[in-house]
């Protein structure tokens, strides 16, 4: 393992239950154990890595400035959401015309990208695509206007399918997977997932941070979306034990579903750096 994290190029780190835990209104957060001192480290050492969320309360801007806050000098630039993935997939697919449901943490990145963005239940039947995201107060009226653009021919988007994510208070139960589920029971269109554990989600981050999969590693709490994300891609896993499962929960997996690493906590990936290097 020494060996294969000296040929890491690169670094994906998930947010909640990984660098931070924040509580159940998702306002106030505190950065885990060895967060601040791993992410300094690889900022001195010049070795690229990426924050990406799964999460869209908010835009990549404000996650930055909220992170920056509790000592996390992430930056926006390094800061990734689904919305930061949808921009780059909506723009290679030339759609221009986007039905958003969601807050503005999901539609105000795409407005600044140029896109044309109506948030439901304002109705766009005329929309290319429907993109569906962090959204509490979903109701009726979404249903319909989301509905009416998917029967009139949209493609459906969904920033994440994950039923819930970590907080200090225990689980947090996702919305946009739910929502996704009553589109489709209407329309029997399926939603193209963004977020992790995509393979759009993989291919950006590979992207942005400009190395292949192979000598990425990706950094997570959750066995799905960032364990299975990085396995799928040939990337290392490294599970961390500070967000939804222990290390029971791990060990428990099929051999070829385990992490490469199964970690207490990123506090245990800075000493294991610095043997490396």
């Amino acid at each position: 393992m020494r060996r294969r994290l000296q040929g890491v190029k690169g670094w994906v780190f998930d947010v909640d239950g990984t660098l931070v835990l924040g509580d159940q209104r998702l306002s106030g957060y505190r950065a885990l154990p060895g967060a601040v001192a791993l992410i300094e480290h690889l900022e001195r050492a010049g070795v690229p890595f990426v924050a990406f969320t799964n999460g869209t309360t908010k835009s990549p801007r404000d996650y930055a400035a909220t992170l920056e806050r509790i000592g996390l000098a992430v930056g926006e630039a390094r800061m990734l959401t689904p919305v930061s993935v949808a921009i780059e997939v909506f723009r290679r697919r030339k759609f221009r015309k986007v039905l958003v449901l969601g807050v503005e943490g999901v539609w105000r990145p795409l407005a600044d990208a140029g896109l044309e963005v109506i948030v439901s239940p304002a109705r766009a039947d005329d929309a290319e695509v429907v993109l569906v995201g962090w959204h509490p107060e979903f109701g009726l009226q979404d249903l319909q206007a989301a509905s009416a653009a998917l029967w009139g021919g949209a493609a459906l988007y969904v920033v994440s399918v994950a039923p819930y994510f970590a907080s200090a208070g225990g689980r947090v139960l996702g919305i946009s997977g739910a929502i996704v589920a009553a589109l489709r029971n209407i329309t029997g269109k399926r939603a193209t997932v963004l977020g992790k554990p995509s393979v759009q989600a993989m291919r950006y981050a590979s992207q942005r941070l400009g190395v292949p999969a192979a000598q990425i590693a990706v950094v997570g709490d959750d066995p799905v979306l960032e364990v299975g994300m990085a396995l799928r891609a040939g990337a290392i896993a490294i599970g961390v034990h500070t967000g939804l499962n222990d290390a029971a929960a791990f060990a428990s997996l099929e051999p070829q579903d385990r992490p490469h690493l199964s970690l207490a906590g990123v506090h245990e990936l800075l000493p294991l750096l610095e043997a490396a290097s």
